[in-house]
């Protein structure tokens, strides 16, 4: 869905025919398939339509358009239409003028959609996160009412309220011909999932180096088993060192800081995969930690209170004047 001058005269007579039904108010998107068809996807519509490249029945395109009212007629598109209210005098004036604006952002978002789709896929798999398209896409969109407003000659001057309902609509245009934001969740899952497949063969090789390393210290066993008792003895007398703690504290410790070092929607995705009883059980964790920290420090003011000898009263005095 690119540049119009790739499809054929009968194509560009079809779309041209979507663009003055639909008008403003119905999106769609168009593509060309693996068969040179066109397929066509209208919001409302449960199901593609297809139609030809070159047909030879000169009814072709009476019959497309047959098929597309008919299934907007079943969605109600067609009833929620006429059942407004018409418009005359200068209203309608500036509604036709609206939907032409709203009409000519579309245009030009239909060329640069496969761009957009490349960037967003991209920025997707950097950050690993969908948080920010929706934003990026509103910036899209003002950025091209603005454009559109410029490149007009003339036209009534706009209302916020009319230009955010002018962007509220290009907006929908926009998200109908991108792709969702499940498409993009599930295209993470995917990459998560190739990775883990192949993490798991390095696992694998790593067990069988391991078992490698069993059998030949299991050789120099054998190969040992004839040193003399007393070395063996002395051995089996030294008392085992206890393990300590060091080590899982300064583990605990990088891991907390390694969670912190990483940025705020990187932080807020890897916690979004906690349940709401994992969550909890985390923020009571913190308060606990906060408050034996708060314990340790006045255990240690108090502790330099003593050994410098302060009298309370001067310092609850300082601390009242500060």
């Amino acid at each position: 869905m690119c540049k119009q001058t790739n499809y054929s005269k009968y194509q560009k007579r079809v779309i041209k025919f979507l663009n003055d039904l639909l008008g403003a108010d119905t999106p769609f998107t168009y593509e060309r398939a693996n068969n040179n068809h066109l397929k066509v996807l209208i919001d409302g519509v449960t199901k593609p339509l297809f139609t030809g490249s070159t047909p030879s029945d000169c009814k072709s395109i009476n019959n497309f358009m047959a098929e597309v009212k008919r299934e907007l007629k079943a969605s109600k598109k067609e009833e929620s239409k006429l059942s407004q209210p018409e418009k005359t005098g200068v209203v309608s004036a500036v509604t036709l003028s609206n939907d032409k604006l709203i009409q000519n952002c579309v245009k030009s978002l239909r060329t640069r959609i496969i761009v957009l789709k490349e960037q967003e896929k991209e920025s997707v798999l950097n950050n690993k996160c969908i948080n920010g398209l929706n934003l990026k896409r509103i910036e899209i969109v003002k950025h091209s009412v603005s454009l559109a407003l410029q490149a007009r000659k003339q036209g009534a001057y706009l209302k916020p309220k009319e230009l955010r309902t002018i962007e509220g609509m290009v907006h929908n245009h926009l998200n109908f011909m991108l792709p969702s934001m499940a498409y993009y969740a599930e295209l993470l899952n995917s990459t998560s999932k190739d990775k883990l497949a192949k993490v798991q063969p390095n696992k694998q090789q790593a067990s069988v180096h391991n078992e490698s390393n069993k059998n030949n210290v299991i050789s120099l066993e054998d190969k040992t088993q004839h040193a003399p008792i007393k070395e063996a003895k002395k051995l089996a007398k030294k008392p085992k060192q206890p393990v300590s703690n060091k080590n899982m504290n300064t583990k605990n410790s990088n891991s907390a800081t390694e969670l912190m070092a990483m940025s705020a929607n990187n932080r807020v995705s890897l916690l979004r995969n906690l349940t709401k009883a994992q969550a909890l059980m985390l923020i009571d964790d913190v308060n606990q930690a906060m408050a034996a920290n708060r314990e340790e420090d006045i255990e240690a003011v108090i502790a330099l209170i003593r050994d410098k000898d302060l009298p309370l009263d001067a310092i609850i005095s300082r601390m009242e004047a500060a």
